[in-house]
């Protein structure tokens, strides 16, 4: 049975109740009933660059849910690629068969290799992102009721929380746009470009990195700065890059020693 046409075939909530194994009543409660207050438990994890992170842990029938919809959209992802010749693939996050490993590995023996993160990666895909992606994008074209509600469940107060057990399928469908302008960005540089999840690697031979994507300064050019093509790039796919000064360093393999740091302004 085919999940591709049975999601664009759903024109109801009931149908996509259906898909999703419920009946309409139980479905409507959870996503509906439950007030916004009561559907996530919040608490705080340290990050590894410092500071804390937010997280939003779905109550247990929401996060039932959440995950018969993480299931049947990577479904629907997986019946996509059947039959198409096999791509490189740009994002190694949330992506079956896919890891930290294999990003890394696609970069391996380049002679330089930068790396950025992005800022609020899954509370800056809002509920309106979600919903025009899933209408709008020719992988879908799935009806305006059933895309509203699928946003519905995945987003809290209109937003992707982190925590949630769709969030990060859902954050790879809506950044396919990011990673399409990316990879047209780095092959006009003669880079090449990967994501996993909010940390975005781009490589290349070039014996000077384009100053497109990142330029040096500061005291004896020390300190990085994303360049104004990069900058651009991911402004316009609706990101922000990472304010925080971590590290993302640029490696000079030629001469065996790092290039210094990435920051942005």
């Amino acid at each position: 049975m085919s999940v591709v046409r049975n999601l664009q075939a759903a024109k109801t909530r009931a149908d996509l109740a259906s898909l999703l194994g419920y009946q309409l009543k139980t479905f409507a409660f959870i996503v509906y009933q439950i007030p916004d207050s009561a559907k996530y438990t919040e608490f705080e994890t340290p990050k590894r660059s410092g500071g804390m992170r937010k997280i939003s842990a779905p109550v247990p029938r929401l996060k039932v849910l959440q995950k018969r919809l993480a299931v049947l959209l990577y479904d629907y992802l997986d019946e996509l690629e059947k039959g198409r010749p096999p791509r490189r693939t740009l994002s190694h996050g949330f992506v079956r068969k896919r890891s930290i490993i294999t990003n890394a590995r696609a970069h391996r023996g380049r002679r330089y290799v930068l790396n950025i993160d992005l800022e609020d990666f899954f509370p800056s895909i809002n509920l309106g992102r979600i919903r025009g992606v899933l209408i709008k994008d020719r992988r879908f074209m799935l009806h305006e009721r059933v895309a509203t509600a699928i946003a519905q469940i995945a987003c809290q107060d209109g937003k992707l929380p982190q925590g949630s057990p769709c969030s990060p399928v859902m954050s790879n469908i809506v950044g396919r746009l990011l990673d399409v302008r990316m990879v047209r960005l780095a092959k006009e540089h003669g880079c090449r470009y990967t994501r996993y999840a909010d940390d975005i690697t781009l490589s290349t031979n070039e014996k000077i990195f384009p100053i497109e994507i990142a330029i040096a300064g500061g005291a004896g050019g020390d300190v990085w700065e994303a360049g104004p093509a990069l900058t651009k790039a991911i402004t316009k796919a609706g990101y922000i890059i990472s304010r925080r000064k971590r590290g993302c360093s640029i490696v000079d393999r030629d001469s065996s020693s790092p290039a210094s740091s990435l920051t942005s302004r």
